[in-house]
């Protein structure tokens, strides 16, 4: 069987597409659980959370040699915590709070990773928060695309602070 160069591209994006994760960063102090915003990609890619987000974190179905990890201060340069996979995990910080996050797959051994991760992404541009999660006035859980403008994330958290649904209903579905 020959593969042609467009084949290989094909295939490439498949199995990229099929290694995304998907990782939150929640309000809650004591869980994985109630609001959140997260975010879905490759890996390596810094998620900046807005204020008020980041005291607990979850990877859903981390793979195999792939780790999750925490950080505060600006951008993902201040390491604060790694949980590895594969499963899904939950970091609970117990009244400390992250403001960023990334996983990435980490061939190496868990502690080598952890010290060259730490300063890697050091001046690196973070990205916003794909999603938000949040029961609305009816109980529900609603999940919304958060838009790509910087500060997006920051304005739907405020919406969601100040309780203001109506506002919150007009974002798109995810």
């Amino acid at each position: 069987m020959q593969f042609t160069l467009t084949s290989l591209i094909a295939l490439a994006t498949v199995v990229t597409g099929a290694l995304a994760v998907n990782y939150r960063g929640y309000a809650s102090t004591v869980s994985c659980s109630g609001s959140a915003f997260g975010c879905s990609d490759g890996g390596a890619v810094c998620c900046s959370l807005p204020t008020g987000f980041g005291f607990s974190a979850q990877f859903d179905s981390l793979p195999a040699g792939t780790q999750g990890q925490g950080y505060s201060g600006g951008g993902c340069t201040d390491f604060v915590f790694s949980v590895f996979g594969p499963g899904t995990k939950c970091w609970n910080g117990g009244g400390s709070r992250v403001t960023h996050l990334n996983w990435f797959h980490s061939p190496q051994r868990r502690s080598v990773a952890i010290a060259e991760r730490a300063n890697e992404n050091a001046g690196a541009e973070c990205a916003e928060p794909t999603f938000f999660e949040y029961h609305g006035e009816d109980g529900k859980l609603r999940t919304i695309k958060v838009p790509a403008a910087t500060g997006s994330a920051q304005k739907i958290a405020d919406l969601h602070a100040a309780q203001n649904y109506s506002a919150l209903a007009a974002y798109d579905d995810y």
